[in-house]
């Protein structure tokens, strides 16, 4: 007698990278809002391919709690696994990109925005320069991680520059004490009251150096950027600190001593490994520190005169 028996196939999921794209992304952010930001889609969306990711895998990946999301012990397991795929996948990425033979193509460039009245001119000549190149540019205080290919280029000030990239130091930046001109004329500048970075711009060495020299002296405000910071001074009566790149080209602001050693840090043009010799990427590279190096008097602090004042 001839017995048949039934085989079932084991089940298994049809994956895409996009679906572990956000599966990380959720997992890193906690929460559906930050995790559809970073993608540039709205958070029903973000919900509803974590709905279907958890579906195809039968597991449940996240708990979902009034403070947001919180991984399982199925998710904490995927997450490396995870990553590790993740890295897989920048690096070939990386590898593609790295071989072009001529300019042309995309490439992302991120700075901080204090710096785009430096470099807004230069990249327009760029464009012109390299018409297939498409180049993108975020200019912002957010730190780009180059080696999750959120960006291929960053300028970016840095005591020292993540181990996973590699560039040029383009020069130091240095930083003072400024005040509006309108309120050092009308009162003495160690009169004034201080504005100072707050929330991440608080772990600034700006900031920590007026936490160790400045502390007791009476505070208007706190501030989150270089740009708030700009236009707080210029519009009230306190005195805050600002890159020299920035401060001296204000015309409506006065330099309150010369720069301050602590603060100091380098500017750095920085790229991943993996693509510094893409053609693309290296004309960037060369264009970019061509019009940095012009810049350097202005960013080391010595491009104008400074006011005889002191700090007080």
């Amino acid at each position: 007698m001839l017995h048949l028996q039934a085989c079932e196939a084991p089940m298994t999921a049809e994956l895409r990278w996009d679906d572990l794209r956000i599966f990380l992304l959720l997992a890193r952010t906690g929460t559906l809002t930050a995790a559809a930001e970073a993608l540039g889609v709205h958070a029903s969306t973000t919900h509803r391919r974590l709905s279907a990711l958890e579906a195809a895998l039968g597991a449940r990946l996240f708990d979902r709690t009034p403070a947001g999301l919180t991984l399982t012990a199925t998710g904490e397991a995927m997450r490396p696994l995870a990553a590790q795929v993740e890295d897989d996948v920048d690096a070939l990425l990386r590898a593609v990109s790295g071989r072009d033979q001529s300019p042309r193509g995309t490439v992302r460039l991120t700075a901080p925005e204090p710096l785009l009245p430096l470099l807004v001119d230069s990249l327009a000549t760029f464009r012109q320069r390299f018409p297939a190149v498409d180049l993108q540019v975020s200019f912002s205080d957010r730190f780009y991680d180059l080696s999750r290919r959120e960006a291929d280029v960053a300028v970016r000030p840095s005591a020292a520059p993540p181990e996973r990239a590699v560039g040029r130091r383009v020069s130091s930046v240095a930083w003072a004490a400024y005040a509006s001109a309108a309120s050092v004329g009308a009162q003495a500048a160690d009169a004034l009251p201080w504005a100072v970075y707050g929330d991440d711009m608080a772990r600034l060495a700006a900031a920590t150096w007026w936490h160790e020299s400045h502390s007791e002296d009476p505070v208007l405000m706190s501030v989150n950027s270089v740009s708030a910071m700009h236009r707080v001074v210029s519009c009230t009566p306190c005195r805050g600190l600002l890159p020299c790149f920035v401060g001296d080209r204000a015309a409506e602001l006065t330099r309150l001593g010369p720069p301050i050693a602590a603060p100091e840090s380098g500017l750095w043009i920085l790229v991943h490994p993996d693509l510094r010799r893409a053609t693309r990427v290296r004309s960037l590279l060369d264009h970019l520190w061509d019009a940095l190096v012009a810049q350097r008097r202005l960013l080391a602090g010595t491009g104008q005169p400074t006011d005889p004042r002191a700090l007080g």
